[in-house]
């Protein structure tokens, strides 16, 4: 059950509550540009972690898992990764239409969600052509 849950839906489940509710940040400043952190480097120079910054590591660290997943072969990895593109389609749909997920850092979480979908089913592909030559491929 858990092999077939799109682990990129946890982050967008929780980009649309912070967008919607508003509970980080304000009007004038979106939570995705809330500093975090402002460490200051030994070059000089400050860098300035936001929120946004933060998300999209995160979703980063689930798109690195459901790659790893993505070299099962079975049924619950061909239903993964049609879960993904329903991720993937919602992701656009509101990058698109909905007020507030139509920037930089949705953006780029919306381009993880393509290429957890993509790059699942290309590996899922080309390790079933794999196992079906090794196995000798069908009426053998």
């Amino acid at each position: 059950m858990y092999q077939m849950f799109p682990l990129l839906a946890i982050s967008l489940i929780v980009y649309a509550v912070l967008a919607l509710t508003g509970a980080v940040g304000s009007a004038a400043v979106p939570w995705y540009d809330v500093i975090v952190v402002q460490p200051e480097m030994v070059s000089g120079d400050t860098w300035f972690v936001t929120w946004g910054d933060v998300f999209l590591l995160a979703s980063m660290g689930l798109l690195f898992v459901e790659l790893l997943r993505s070299t099962k072969t079975g049924s619950e990895s061909i239903m993964n990764h049609a879960l993904s593109v329903v991720v993937f389609v919602v992701a656009l749909l509101l990058f698109i239409i909905v007020e507030g997920f139509g920037n930089s850092v949705f953006f780029l979480y919306m381009s993880m969600t393509f290429l957890d979908f993509m790059a699942g089913f290309i590996v899922t592909t080309v390790t079933a052509r794999r196992d079906l030559a090794v196995g000798g491929g069908v009426g053998s």
